[in-house]
C-alpha cells in the first residue's frame, strides 16, 4: 500500500486536501471517505484499518477535508483563505464538494466508486447519490448513520433547544442567517443561524434520516437508492441511537432496499476497539 497527500477542489473552488491509499495493483475501483461534522480526513483511527483492508481487496481509498472540517477553520480558495467550517457550512453545499472529489477520481480513472460516510457524512453521501445517481457509483458505506434533529435535541437542554430555536427563526426572518447563535454543542459555544435553522431543526435537506418517527415511517430519499448500502454502528452509539437500538434497525431495513446493517456489540460512534470488528465486516459485504 502506497499513500500519497493529493490536494482537490469543490466545484465552487475551495481546496481539498486529502490522503490517497493505493494498492499494488493497479485498481480503477475507489472508496471516497466522507468525514463528519467538526471532522478531518485523518483524526479517526479506524481510517488507518480501513484504509489497509480496502487497498488489501485492491481498491484504492481516499479520504479527504470537506466543508464542515473542524468547527471554525480557513480552507483555501484559489489565494485566499475562506472561513468555514462545521459551524458555518449550508447542508446543500455538500453537493460541490463530493462532486468535485467524484470528478478528481474520474480523471485519474476510477469509474467504480464507492461512497463512504462517518456520521453526518452518511447524510451528505446518501444526500449526493439521490440527486445525482450517478452510475460509476457502485456501492454506499454508512459508518453511524444519525437523526441529525434528534441527535441535537438530545444533545441540548429544553430550554437551550427553544432559544437556540427562536434566535435562528428570527435571524433568517430578518435576512440574517450568517449571524452566530449560541450552541453550546460546537466546541467555540456558536453556530451560524441559517445553519442551524436549515441543517439542525427538523425539516430541512438533510432530514431524511428519521428514527424519531417510527420504525415503519418512510423516507422518499432512502427508498429511492437501489445500489448496496452496507450500513455499520455499534450498540453503544451515543450519536445514532437516539432510539432504541431495533427501532433504528428496522427503520433502516424498511428505507432501503437493497441493504446489509451490521450492528458491534460493545462499541461507540467512533468503533473504540472494535476496529478489527469494524473491518472484517467491510472485507465480507464489499465485493
Amino acid at each position: 500500500m502506497k499513500q500519497k497527500l493529493v490536494r482537490m477542489s469543490s466545484l465552487d473552488g475551495l481546496e481539498l486536501p486529502g490522503l490517497l491509499y493505493t494498492p499494488d495493483k493497479n485498481t480503477n475501483k475507489i472508496v471516497i471517505h466522507v468525514h463528519g461534522l467538526n471532522g478531518n480526513f485523518y483524526e479517526n483511527r479506524f481510517l488507518d484499518y480501513l484504509a489497509q483492508t480496502y487497498t488489501d481487496k485492491n481498491y484504492a481509498f481516499l479520504t479527504f477535508n470537506n466543508r464542515g472540517k473542524d468547527y471554525i477553520t480557513e480552507m483555501q480558495k484559489g489565494n485566499e483563505a475562506i472561513i468555514i467550517g462545521g459551524s458555518l457550512e449550508k447542508f446543500i453545499d455538500c453537493i460541490l464538494d463530493i462532486d468535485g472529489v467524484v470528478n478528481w477520481a474520474k480523471e485519474k480513472g476510477y469509474n467504480e466508486i464507492t461512497l463512504e460516510g462517518h456520521s453526518y457524512g452518511c447524510n451528505k453521501v446518501l444526500y449526493y447519490y439521490a440527486k445525482k445517481k450517478d452510475s460509476s457509483i457502485k456501492n454506499i458505506v454508512l459508518l453511524g448513520p444519525c437523526d441529525i434533529p434528534s441527535e441535537c435535541t438530545k444533545s441540548l437542554s429544553p430550554e437551550e433547544y427553544q432559544v437556540a430555536k427562536e434566535e435562528s427563526t428570527r435571524l433568517v426572518q430578518e435576512n440574517k442567517e450568517d449571524e452566530l447563535i449560541n450552541f453550546s454543542i460546537m466546541a467555540n459555544g456558536k453556530i451560524r443561524a441559517g445553519t442551524y435553522y436549515y441543517d439542525f431543526l427538523p425539516g430541512g435537506e438533510n432530514d431524511f434520516l428519521r428514527y424519531r418517527e417510527g420504525a415503519e415511517s418512510k423516507s422518499s430519499i432512502l427508498n429511492s437508492i437501489e445500489i448496496p448500502v452496507i450500513i455499520i454502528f455499534g450498540d453503544e452509539d451515543e450519536c445514532v441511537l437516539t432510539e432504541n437500538i431495533d427501532t433504528v434497525k428496522t427503520y433502516l431495513e424498511n428505507n432501503i432496499k437493497n441493504h446489509s446493517v451490521n450492528i458491534i456489540k460493545g462499541t461507540d460512534h467512533y468503533f473504540t476497539n472494535k476496529y478489527t470488528e469494524l473491518c472484517k465486516i467491510i472485507d465480507d459485504n464489499v465485493q
